[in-house]
């Protein structure tokens, strides 16, 4: 016993296995109370959803209390407390947030006061004009296709179909739901004082963590520090600066240009005399946040509620929003966003219907900037792999290259490829076909 020694190999693969033996058995359990597991998340996020809620408003107001303290309070502060730093600070930092949430408060008053009435009677008038929209514009369609006998038949079928049952949908469905909307407040009450204290909570904890942001962000890095090395925590904080800034430019970004589209939308709406203007404007500012789709999807919409009360005036609203979709794709998008998230189109296109199809509506908005910071990471992570080896990082080599030689790592060039060669060795393979042919005729 006293020579007894540990065969290291042997003990290896005796652990490694009993890891495996124990993840493949918490893979199956897992599995097995998938259901039961999520109820548990669910139940706990739902427990949390203050705490998070806070963070969130923090992180969405920060840069206005930055903005405010910066511009605004700092000046103020250093005047009134010139031997206290401390309490210059303070008021700085309580004012600054002060003046955030009211803000808040003071915009959202204003929305739900003076827009969303007048959305609301919009939609109700539209839904009791429909019929008689729906007649004009079968009327208005008739007389310029009165020319063509056939089309005119199938485009009367076409509309009176459409018609039907777009009718049935709205006064079936969408005014009920929207009548019934004082019936929903009344009867739920208590769902919405839950709201409203989970709310509270949150503006709270927001207030906290704004406050005391720097703390909150030092005991972030002796935690990092804590279990990471140096190298690993540079690299993770690095990562995490540039999802803020892609979050941050990104959102930011896109609430300022959505809001003055929607700006421009209602002007141009006033002066072409359309009766919805604030319905529309509202639906294009909205749509407008969500990238490359957003545009169709608030125009499309638009349009038919136009099209319900002139036809004419229909024609006109196409080419204006035509006219203002290319003015916020090629100067007022690119001078307020820049390149705020470093994707291609196609990328930016890969996230929005990914983004779309995992989380509705809100993944369409959240998933280009969420994918502009994993492409960044896996960027990142490609670079530093090639840098070890040798490689370089520039996507550039690698266009024209076959491969890199394993002595010089130097590319090596593909061959050129010459169409009038290749189509020369084609020619001479068919003559070599059709004499070995001949021959054996």
């Amino acid at each position: 016993m006293k020579n007894f020694r540990w065969n290291k190999v042997c003990l290896y693969w005796g652990v490694t296995a009993f890891l495996v033996i124990i993840a493949c058995i918490a893979f199956f359990w897992i599995i097995q109370r998938w259901s039961g597991l999520m109820e548990s998340v669910s139940t706990l996020i739902g427990i949390l959803s203050p705490i998070i809620g806070g963070f969130v408003i923090a992180y969405i107001l920060t840069p206005f209390v930055k903005f405010f303290e910066k511009k605004m309070f700092l000046p103020l502060g250093t005047k009134l407390f010139r031997r206290n730093e401390k309490r210059a600070r303070s008021f700085v930092r309580g004012m600054s947030i002060l003046l955030a949430i009211v803000l808040v408060i003071a915009s959202a008053a204003a929305l739900f006061s003076l827009v969303i009435p007048q959305v609301y009677d919009s939609i109700q008038n539209i839904v009791k004009n429909l019929s008689s929209s729906i007649t004009k514009v079968e009327k208005w369609a008739n007389k310029w296709l009165q020319d063509y006998p056939g089309l005119e038949a199938s485009f009367t079928d076409i509309v009176g179909v459409a018609g039907d049952k777009l009718t049935q949908w709205a006064k079936n469905s969408l005014l009920p739901q929207m009548n019934d909307v004082v019936s929903i407040v009344s009867t739920g009450v208590i769902n919405i004082l839950k709201a409203l204290a989970n709310l509270f909570v949150a503006a709270v904890v927001s207030v906290y963590v704004m406050f005391s942001r720097e703390r909150f962000a030092a005991h972030s890095k002796k935690v990092l520090y804590s279990i990471f090395s140096l190298e690993s925590v540079k690299g993770i904080l690095a990562a995490l600066r540039f999802v803020d800034k892609s979050f941050i430019g990104f959102f930011t970004g896109k609430l300022i240009d959505s809001l003055i589209v929607g700006l421009i939308c209602y002007v141009g709406c006033l002066l072409i005399g359309i009766k919805d203007s604030v319905l529309i404007s509202v639906i294009i500012a909205i749509t407008n946040i969500i990238p490359f789709f957003g545009p169709f999807i608030g125009a499309i919409p638009s349009v038919l509620i136009v099209l319900m009360w002139s036809p004419m005036q229909c024609l006109i609203f196409i080419t204006f929003i035509i006219v203002l979709q290319q003015f916020d794709g090629n100067i007022l998008g690119p001078r307020i966003l820049g390149n705020a998230t470093g994707l291609s189109g196609f990328w930016v296109l890969f996230a929005i219907i990914v983004g779309g199809g995992l989380f509705g509506f809100l993944g369409m908005i959240v998933g280009v900037p969420t994918f502009a910071a994993i492409y960044a990471g896996v960027k990142t992570l490609v670079r530093r792999k090639l840098e070890k080896s040798g490689l370089p990082s520039e996507t550039a080599v690698y266009e024209n290259m076959s491969y890199f030689d394993p002595e010089s790592l130097e590319p090596v060039p593909q061959e050129p490829r010459n169409l009038a060669k290749s189509t020369a060795k084609a020619h001479e393979k068919e003559a070599s076909g059709h004499s070995a042919r001949n021959k054996e005729e």
